[in-house]
C-alpha cells in the first residue's frame, strides 16, 4: 500500500501560520495541524473537523485538476465531509 501525504498552509486570525497536514495509508484518511512558531508537534484532528476538511478538500481539487491526485481521493474527502455534517463544496442546492 502507498501512502500519500498533503501539506499545506493558512494564515491564523493572530498572522501566524498553521500548517496542516493529511496522510492517507491505504483508504485511511488522517488530519493533523500545528501552528508554525508556537507549537513543536503536529497535533491530530478527529476526522469530523469540518474546518480541516474543507480545506483538504480545496487542496485535493486543485491537484486534481493539476493531475496530480486522483477524482477518488477527492470523493472520500466529500463523504467525510457529508459524514460529519457539513455541505460539500459546490455541491447541489449550494449558492456561491
Amino acid at each position: 500500500m502507498r501512502k500519500t501525504r498533503h501539506d499545506w498552509r493558512e494564515r491564523t486570525d493572530t498572522g501566524e501560520n498553521r500548517l496542516w497536514r493529511a496522510t492517507k495509508h491505504g483508504r485511511r484518511w488522517t488530519l493533523s495541524s500545528r501552528l508554525q512558531r508556537s507549537e513543536d508537534e503536529f497535533r491530530a484532528h478527529g476526522l469530523d473537523d469540518l474546518h480541516g476538511l474543507t480545506l483538504l478538500r480545496g487542496v485535493l481539487e486543485n491537484k486534481y485538476r493539476r493531475r496530480r491526485v486522483p477524482w477518488e481521493d477527492v470523493v472520500a474527502i466529500d463523504a467525510l465531509i457529508e459524514a460529519a455534517g457539513g455541505a460539500v463544496p459546490g455541491g447541489e442546492g449550494e449558492e456561491e
